[in-house]
């Protein structure tokens, strides 16, 4: 009965949300990484008729930072998937502190923490520029900062962290740009189309050509789905 108790004190104060006075840093177990794919094809296999992954990709062997449209509950999802697919990098992504505590078991998948406008944020943005020196790492970045709708077609980035990303990342990466779309078309179950798109880093690259180099493919992708 001890042992039992030790170990229920040691979990719950273990991942208590008082310890966290810094950001979280992720701290991936191959074990969940993979029971993450695994849960993923299930979750996406079940609600949605299919994934179609369009694009093209030439493999340079350097991290990747992949910004992406955010417009529902499933985002994160179809990108696991796309990076299981195509690029298959060690998996990164942020979130709001306060939603990270709830769920630490995250962070074995690759979640790490910010806190906007707190001081642990430094270390979050530098954190994020941590990771894009190492060439088995891919960084999920949603630049819309929250959840819009789909037909969102005109893109306002949230321009802190990639600002501080693309002047302090000294190593080459690749920019990997990413629209998901779903159509049901006659089915009762909703495609998705992953359209993905690699682009150049050069030194003079600020945020606000990558937010217009987005909203350009962002447009491609409405229009070849099909939207007005």
């Amino acid at each position: 009965m001890v042992i039992f108790y030790s170990i229920w004190l040691f979990y719950n104060f273990s991942y208590s949300p008082y310890l966290y006075t810094e950001m979280i840093r992720a701290n991936h177990n191959k074990y969940w990484v993979k029971f993450s794919y695994l849960y993923t094809k299930i979750l996406i296999g079940f609600f949605f008729s299919s994934i179609k992954y369009k694009g093209e990709y030439e493999e340079k062997g350097l991290p990747i930072l992949m910004i992406s449209n955010h417009f529902s509950f499933y985002d994160g999802f179809i990108q696991i998937l796309l990076n299981l697919k195509v690029f298959k990098r060690r998996f990164n992504f942020m979130m709001l502190e306060k939603e990270l505590k709830k769920n630490m078991m995250l962070t074995k998948i690759g979640a790490s923490s910010i806190n906007k406008g707190k001081r642990s944020s430094i270390a979050s943005l530098d954190y994020a520029v941590e990771m894009l020196e190492d060439k088995e790492n891919l960084f999920l970045f949603f630049p819309q900062g929250r959840i819009q709708s789909i037909y969102t077609k005109e893109f306002t980035f949230e321009k802190g962290l990639l600002s501080h990303i693309l002047a302090n990342t000294k190593n080459d990466f690749q920019l990997v740009y990413n629209i998901n779309l779903i159509n049901y078309g006659t089915k009762l179950r909703p495609d998705i189309s992953a359209y993905y798109e690699t682009h150049t880093i050069t030194k003079n690259t600020n945020a606000e050509d990558v937010e217009r180099q987005f909203n350009r493919f962002a447009e491609v992708c409405f229009t070849k789905q099909g939207v007005k």
